[in-house]
């Protein structure tokens, strides 16, 4: 049943979403085919909860030209388990490619549903054996439920996140720890760093502090 709604009336439940983020430059394109006249097509919303099944960018490409509605394909299911195989499924078949990350999300949460294996793994359109892999390589727990990890954290997959960790993960930028290194490796080497900058500054001499701490621990062999 397609209808026009008032964005206001909609939830975007980040529990039902699968990607790891809005993509604000996808959202900027959208916004300005809707300028130049352009029609999307009508996001996805459970009738019954208005939450949004699919259509995030679009909402958010509304909101930005200021347009207080938008069509929606109102939709009824019977559970929290088929409204989220839908939303990953539709996203997955439209729009930015899913990444691996995101994969890893959908099967957390899939698990968390009591979702079937084969059933995330159709609507994600990768293999059972695909989705086994990114349990075993990018899976950790917390708090008694499957946690997927970013390539930042890979190394502690199969183990039992601390609350720093998990508190951690939510912040990582997502490429592996190396990069970050040689990237103020190079900095300091280049003689890049913003000298000027007292935030910055402060952040080096903690960051040096930390490395001095955590060499004396390996040295008295506790760390």
């Amino acid at each position: 049943m397609i209808r026009r709604v008032k964005i206001s009336s909609l939830l975007l439940d980040y529990t039902l979403y699968p990607r790891r983020e809005v993509d604000a430059l996808q959202v900027s394109r959208m916004a300005e085919a809707l300028r130049a006249g352009r029609k999307l097509p009508p996001i996805t919303v459970d009738e019954k909860s208005k939450r949004v099944i699919d259509g995030w960018h679009r909402i958010k490409a509304h909101e930005q030209l200021k347009i207080t509605t938008i069509e929606a394909n109102l939709k009824a299911y019977k559970d929290e388990a088929e409204m989220f195989l839908d939303a990953v499924r539709l996203n997955a078949t439209h729009g930015r490619q899913l990444m691996t990350y995101d994969h890893t999300r959908c099967i957390a949460k899939a698990d968390e549903l009591n979702i079937a294996p084969e059933a995330i793994a159709d609507a994600l359109n990768i293999t059972v054996e695909r989705c086994d892999k990114l349990r075993e390589v990018r899976f950790a727990s917390y708090a008694g439920k499957p946690v997927a990890l970013k390539r930042t954290l890979g190394h502690l997959a199969g183990t039992k996140l601390t609350s720093r960790q998990a508190g951690f993960l939510s912040r990582a930028g997502g490429m592996n720890q190396l990069f970050y290194v040689n990237q103020v490796i190079g900095l300091v080497e280049s003689e890049s760093i913003d000298w000027e900058n007292t935030t910055l500054v402060v952040a080096l001499n903690r960051l040096y502090g930390l490395l001095k701490k955590k060499a004396v621990q390996i040295k008295a062999g506790v760390g």
